[in-house]
């Protein structure tokens, strides 16, 4: 199974969005801050990390920039997701390392498709059916 680690600070967003990805064969591990996110990358390695901007603490530019200098986590993907879609905010997440860059409210059969471009192995259940 597919397993994603979600960086999100609105623990109903994460509910919301786990159960979705659920049905589609993909597991959540949910943080609610930066720090807990540096920690959970590398304590069990996720298969692509979905990360909010604006975290407290360290915010998810911040957070994709240290998982990049990481050497156990510098190759995992990184969707980042956000609210704050102005171009320097977009610019800014493309040059610490993001793979992709997806506004909120998530259009969900976008964010299947960039999983599905991100993630290395293949998994059936991210194509089809954006339910």
């Amino acid at each position: 199974m597919t397993t994603l680690l979600y960086v999100e600070d609105d623990e109903d967003n994460a509910f919301m969005l786990g159960r979705r990805l659920l049905r589609h064969g993909i597991q959540i591990r949910h943080v609610e801050d930066g720090e807990k996110a540096l920690i959970a990358a590398v304590w069990k390695r996720p298969d692509a990390v979905l990360l909010d901007i604006n975290l407290p603490g360290i915010n998810g530019v911040e957070v994709l920039q240290k998982l990049r200098a990481n050497a156990l986590t510098n190759d995992v993907p990184v969707i980042v997701l956000s609210a704050h879609v102005m171009e320097d905010d977009i610019l800014r997440a493309m040059q610490a390392g993001a793979n992709a860059f997806l506004p909120k409210p998530i259009d969900f059969p976008k964010l299947l498709d960039a999983l599905q471009r991100v993630i290395k192995h293949d998994n059936p259940n991210l194509e089809g059916s954006a339910s």
